[in-house]
């Protein structure tokens, strides 16, 4: 059995430096105008870049002091590698159908609401997909 720790010394530093970015670059964007169309509820994109960077800073430091370490074994990366597999093969499969769906019948929905609820679709099918396997191993 192998131990890695959760959060290292080089991860903070990128996660602190991607922050800054998302920060530094929604404070460019509200400066400048640029994407004034409403996207999620928030009046412009960098409003919406600020927000996700400071919930980021909010999960960092959670995540920083309560740092333990785990195991990670054989039989967990067999499972995660089976588990990332099923998932982007589903994927695959239902972007291709989607592909034809929307040769049928035009998909109406806006595309940034279309692909968080795919993104969101997919981490669900993960986590089902991953307790599934879990059980079967």
């Amino acid at each position: 059995m192998t131990s890695k720790k959760v959060v290292t010394k080089k991860s903070m530093i990128f996660r602190i430096v991607f922050i800054i970015f998302l920060i530094v670059s929604g404070a460019l964007l509200n400066q400048f105008n640029v994407g004034t169309n409403e996207l999620f509820g928030y009046s412009t994109v960098g409003n919406y870049l600020i927000f996700i960077g400071f919930v980021m800073v909010l999960v960092t430091t959670i995540t920083y002091f309560t740092k333990r370490e785990k195991i990670i074994d054989e039989r967990m990366e067999m499972l995660r590698n089976k588990t990332m597999t099923l998932t982007f093969t589903v994927f695959i499969f239902a972007a291709f159908a989607l592909i034809i769906w929307d040769g049928i019948w035009p998909i109406t929905m806006r595309y940034s609401i279309f692909i968080s609820y795919a993104v969101c679709t997919m981490l669900l099918f993960y986590g089902i997909a991953y307790k599934v396997l879990e059980r079967r191993y």
